[in-house]
């Protein structure tokens, strides 16, 4: 199938179309994880709970249900890393009762002391995660490459691009990794990456064998200030990249973090989801 710009905007929108936020009181139940190889093919695509910041915890997993999506990567602003570990079984079963799984929690921002590092791992771990998205200075990692031995988890970096003073790109976060325990790995934020001037398809395929987690979004520019809009409607390289994580087998998570419209996200959020869930059914 040969693929144009206006084939894809096409199959996007039909595809937002049929994914339609259903009302508060019409929530259907919800579909097995499986549905996703038919949503988002070859990808786990969810949402950062930092796109729902301006609700509680028990509004944001509704919402994340009405994006039918099955996984999410939860925010301290929605639960605070001084939970309790039976705060923390609550929470997972909400989102368990919506068909929602945490595969990931963060940005944390750890410091250089090991009992700090332990409670952030418990935490990732007690809400049932896989993978702690983490900001970290390079000073940290052997404390961290000493602490993620004991856990059955994964510690991705986020990069945070030009005005970052830790790990501005994902490739100075994957050089920094190298000598390190392969648990520690990348959580590559393309937007971030994007107002680097770097080629984001190109830094997938040097960082893949360390790549855990994303955190997706378009941007308007790749200036330092540029702007957020809905995936598919900026100018980021986004059909090329899902292109690219399709080819490379990608499994690690691809969380939708959507930073704008912080009172009224839902719309955005449905429409990024729906371009890509057009773009990639359009590869099939």
């Amino acid at each position: 199938m040969k693929i144009t710009r206006r084939s894809l905007v096409s199959a996007a929108a039909l595809a937002a179309a049929s994914s339609a936020l259903p009302s508060w009181g019409t929530l259907a139940a919800p579909e097995p994880h499986e549905a996703d190889d038919k949503q988002f093919p070859g990808l786990k695509v969810g949402v950062c709970s930092y796109s729902l910041r301006a609700f509680s915890l028990e509004q944001a997993l509704q919402s994340a249900q009405r994006l039918r999506i099955h996984y999410l990567s939860l925010k301290d602003v929605h639960l605070s890393l001084t939970s309790t570990p039976e705060q923390r079984l609550q929470a997972r079963k909400q989102a368990e009762d919506l068909g929602l799984t945490i595969t990931s929690c963060g940005v944390i921002y750890l410091k250089d002391d090991e009992s700090l590092m332990r409670n952030a791992l418990d935490y990732v771990r007690d809400l049932g995660a896989t993978i702690a998205v983490v900001g970290v200075s390079q000073e940290m990692l052997p404390t961290l490459d000493k602490v993620i031995r004991d856990y059955d988890l994964k510690a991705a970096i986020h990069n945070h691009g030009p005005n970052d003073k830790l790990f501005p790109s994902p490739l100075e976060a994957y050089k920094a990794v190298q000598p390190f325990n392969r648990k520690i790995g990348l959580c590559m934020d393309i937007g971030h990456t994007f107002r680097m001037h770097e080629d984001v398809v190109a830094d997938v395929r040097t960082t893949r064998d360390r790549l855990y987690s994303m955190h997706f979004k378009d941007l308007d520019s790749d200036r330092v200030d540029a702007k957020g809009v809905p995936v598919g409607t900026g100018v980021m390289p986004i059909v090329p990249l899902l292109r690219e994580l399709r080819r490379e087998r990608y499994s690690g998570e691809v969380q939708l973090e959507y930073e704008i419209e912080e009172k009224d996200p839902l719309p955005g959020m449905a429409e990024s989801l729906g371009f890509m869930r057009g773009t990639l059914q359009s590869f099939s």
